[in-house]
């Protein structure tokens, strides 16, 4: 008996070894395809595009910053959506609601715009970012195999990341949030990579939700290195838009 349970403590052993191994390896090429090194000496990044949501087609430029800022502007009929993260606090500015004093964000979009703000991307140090991470084996998109690499946060939430075997680029990300006793399911899906500096971008984002589209993103520029007040990040004392 003893020696039966040795040998499948022993195999058990073995099949994680391997699974590990598997991802590292899998990381490893995703790494080096989207050049990862180079993102590193990359400390400000400016989008500027269109979003399509519920039938309207708005302007937006984002902002991202290290470590862990944006900014995010969007006119809308005359108006000023505005959104940031200073590392800490999130908050927005939505003037359609009657008043332009800065609401600051909690829960689920103070989380969100954590995500947003982190310029490597969830797979990058995922340990210290207190993910667990593990190789779901392989998986077809669009005809092209992929390497499903989930991670798992503190929270129970779930991210799969499908990893283009041959270029090693994201090209679906599907997520199941636990929000409030709800549970929030949602796929992100990235193409029309180009090159910026040298570090494959997606300049179209689709995200979905019960496999209907609810918002397109249209990236038209990408710029490295911008310089950036720090300001811009803050949340705005109220009246200040006045």
């Amino acid at each position: 008996m003893k020696k039966i349970t040795l040998f499948l403590t022993v195999m058990l052993f073995l099949a994680f070894q391997a699974n590990a191994q598997d991802l590292n390896e899998v990381l490893l090429n995703y790494f080096k395809a989207n050049n990862v090194e180079k993102m590193q000496g990359v400390q400000s990044m400016t989008m500027k595009g269109k979003s399509m949501q519920m039938g309207m087609e708005t302007p937006f430029t984002q902002t991202v910053k290290r470590p862990g800022k944006s900014y995010l502007e969007v006119p809308i009929q005359g108006m000023t959506m505005k959104q940031g993260f200073d590392g800490e606090k999130a908050w927005m500015i939505a003037p359609w609601t009657g008043s332009t004093d800065p609401i600051e964000l909690s829960g689920l979009q103070l989380k969100s715009m954590k995500l947003q703000s982190d310029m490597d991307g969830q797979l990058y140090n995922w340990e210290m970012k207190g993910y667990k991470a593990e190789l779901e084996g392989t998986e077809e998109v669009d005809g092209i195999k992929t390497y499903k690499v989930k991670l798992t946060d503190s929270d129970g939430d779930i991210y799969v990341n499908y990893l283009d075997s041959e270029n090693w680029i994201v090209l679906k990300t599907k997520s199941t949030i636990h929000n409030q006793g709800a549970t929030i399911e949602a796929e992100t899906i990235y193409s029309n990579y180009k090159m910026v500096e040298d570090i494959p971008m997606p300049y179209s984002i689709e995200s979905k939700m019960d496999g209907q589209t609810v918002s397109a993103i249209m990236i038209e520029e990408i710029v490295l290195n911008v310089e950036i007040d720090d300001s811009i990040f803050a949340m705005p004392p109220k009246g200040s838009e006045e």
